[in-house]
């Protein structure tokens, strides 16, 4: 049994001081206010549950390219050592590109993989190179599930393509959440795509045209819709901050989700890599003009957030209990008993101090 107390529990509607046991690998007990056991003074440091990251594709030189299992496990130590607890191993990839590599060992922090297509719009490829694209096959995208559902989790469609809607409600036979994502797609088609099962919008803002008051497009409806989850990318370049701001002020409480994108370039130094670019902290293609992901962390991403004006509820509910609710993680997502103990230690600055994956304290300054 651990006890962690003396804590400033950060929950998903309000902050309070308190206590946590862990028994084995999940929380026993939260008690409010003074704890009665013995156990680590946490001296008034936040605790908060272990960040969950849906989109994500890399980081310190690995990307989760399924082809290479070491490669995955690199990626994926290097955001548990920034407090991501959870995370899907975002994927690009045609279905036979994919298939030839699945299924693959996941790492401990990963709870299954993110498709970003390859059924999306070539009018908005955004740093996705276009050999990843394929024509709709709803066929095909069925035969892949059968046999690898088990690992998909989540996919980005356009919903303006043709068969959108074959796609869309063959991914969700299986079980797979659907967002629209690299899309042109109109205001009308994505109401539409809702009616077929599409719960979330990927990486709000980027990879759609932007807000049109004739046309007020995906954006648009992601702000309007309120059934809709909403991606967004904290790192101060891909979206202004006051846009943050306003997508937390109009979204409902449980529908905004904050993600890093973050590629396997991450934690590079500044150069040339193939397609992409590195300088300081911003990824580029080699056209100069083209984001190609962020070398963004969780733990950076609540900060900046924080920094930009907003509550630290809703800020850690962000990268919390809203992405485990969107794909349906019930243990995990907040502090609360019989949820799993994947916590993190938060000093007054919002750095780590420590953290625990499963109740145990893993070395995350290595």
């Amino acid at each position: 049994m651990k006890v962690l107390k003396n804590c400033t529990l950060v929950l998903p509607e309000r902050i309070v001081k308190g206590y946590v046991i862990i028994e084995g690998h999940f929380i026993s007990e939260v008690g409010l206010g003074e704890c009665p056991y013995k156990g680590e003074d946490l001296n008034g440091d936040f605790l908060v549950p272990g960040y969950i990251d849906l989109h994500v594709h890399g980081g310190a030189g690995a990307g989760f390219e399924v082809a290479d299992p070491h490669a995955c496990h690199r990626a994926a130590d290097f955001h548990l050592k920034h407090g991501t607890t959870s995370l899907l191993m975002g994927v690009e990839g045609t279905l036979n590109d994919l298939e030839n590599s699945l299924p693959i060992k996941m790492p401990e922090n990963a709870v299954g993989i993110f498709m970003e297509g390859p059924f999306l719009s070539p009018k908005r490829p955004g740093a996705i190179d276009p050999k990843f694209l394929q024509e709709p096959d709803p066929v095909a995208l069925d035969d892949f599930l059968k046999r690898f559902r088990t690992q998909i989790s989540y996919m980005a469609i356009a919903p303006e393509l043709p068969e959108a809607e074959k796609l869309i409600k063959v991914a969700l036979k299986h079980g797979v959440v659907v967002s629209s994502g690299h899309t042109v797609a109109t205001i009308e088609q994505l109401f539409q795509a809702i009616t077929w099962g599409v719960t979330s919008v990927c990486h709000t803002f980027n990879g759609m045209p932007p807000m049109h008051h004739r046309e007020p497009g995906v954006v648009g409806g992601a702000l309007l819709y309120d059934e809709l989850t909403t991606e967004i990318i904290c790192d101060g370049f891909h979206i202004h901050p006051d846009v943050v701001r306003l997508l937390f002020k109009v979204k409902p409480y449980d529908k905004v989700l904050a993600i890093t994108d973050s590629v396997s370039l991450n934690g590079m130094p500044d150069g040339q890599y193939g397609r992409r670019t590195v300088k300081g902290k911003q990824i580029m293609l080699t056209n100069g003009t083209t984001i190609a992901g962020s070398s963004l962390t969780m733990d950076q991403a609540v900060r900046n957030m924080v920094s930009w004006g907003l509550d630290l509820v809703s800020v850690i509910r962000s990268a919390t209990y809203n992405p485990a609710k969107a794909i349906g993680l019930a243990d995990r997502g907040s502090i609360k008993e019989d949820l799993r103990a994947d916590l993190l230690r938060l000093d007054q600055q919002l750095n780590l101090v420590e953290i625990y994956l499963k109740g145990e304290q893993i070395s995350w300054n290595d």
